[in-house]
């Protein structure tokens, strides 16, 4: 089975598991905390997901540091991923300051603490590495150097890129009032995870950002050989995108407003051309840089 396959196979085994486990998982703790059961599915999921994760590199053979991307060791590790969390944070806060000044989103009006900044900028940064640590790790892990084995870069980058942009969208909505939780009820969820691409055109512009983003990050696992810079650069676009929400609001009401998609309220038309000319500048760096070592 081709590894893409293989891969989408994996996640929907892992929803449908969530779907029939939902309605005893939801049972138990809701004797205990008071529960919202889409949380309870999506975390049932994301547990059922990553203890299916070494299963899954097993069978498709990328039960290895190389083929997952670490291959670079101790301090050279440590310093790619700083120097990437570097660039995440530079892009996504030059991307901010458009905004910024294109008045899509305005400064906070209230006063902000500075204990609270700091506890912020504290959890952003470990939100920011957590959530890179295993979205690279999967997908210019493990996916990218699977597909890689029998893919061109350009293909396999796409295809990751478009998994990658579609995985964003797929969360469980509430149950409306009326549906008692019962054994169903996991499966009402189960669909209403798809339920942003009925309407695609509602999320067209935060998905083609998060496919440049993809781009972006498939282009630097393959030029550096390992995903150390990928989840700097990943970890540095979160603690950014949380830091803006912090201190920004959205201006709705704004001309420009539409330069930004309803995924996040940061991230959309106005993210794709900044990450598309971050793509161009990377590779014309690299480009000079592979040109003149040849010299």
């Amino acid at each position: 089975m081709p590894t893409l396959l293989l891969f989408v196979f994996y996640l929907v085994t892992a929803m449908l598991l969530a779907g029939l486990l939902f309605y005893p998982v939801f049972e138990i703790l809701h004797v205990f905390w008071d529960v919202r059961p889409e949380r309870v599915f999506h975390r049932l999921f994301m547990i059922i997901a990553i203890l299916g994760f070494w299963p899954l590199l097993k069978l498709s053979g990328l039960n290895n540091r190389y083929a997952l991307g670490y291959s670079a060791h101790g301090s050279r590790f440590i310093q790619a991923l700083i120097k990437g969390l570097g660039i995440g944070v530079l892009i996504m806060t030059v991307h901010a300051i458009l905004l910024l000044l294109l008045g899509a989103r305005v400064p906070k009006p209230d006063a902000i603490l500075f204990t609270e900044l700091l506890y912020n900028l504290f959890t952003g940064l470990m939100a920011g590495i957590v959530v890179a640590l295993i979205e690279e790790s999967f997908f210019r892990g493990a996916l990218q150097s699977g597909m890689r084995r029998s893919s061109s870069f350009i293909t396999t980058s796409v295809c990751v890129a478009l998994f990658y942009a579609a995985v964003h969208f797929i969360k469980p909505y509430p149950l409306p009032a009326e549906i008692m939780i019962d054994w169903s009820s996991g499966w009402h969820m189960l669909i209403s995870s798809f339920n942003s691409f009925i309407n695609f055109s509602g999320i067209a512009d935060s998905y083609i950002a998060l496919f440049a983003a993809g781009m972006f990050l498939s282009l630097v696992r393959e030029t550096s050989g390992n995903i150390a810079l990928c989840i700097g650069i990943h970890a540095g676009w979160v603690w950014a995108i949380k830091m803006t929400k912090e201190v920004t609001n959205l201006d709705p009401a704004a001309p420009t407003a539409f330069l930004i998609g309803s995924y996040d309220n940061i991230i959309g038309w106005a993210a794709t051309v900044v990450l598309s000319v971050a793509i161009l500048l990377y590779w014309r760096l690299l480009v000079v840089k592979t040109a003149n070592s040849t010299l």
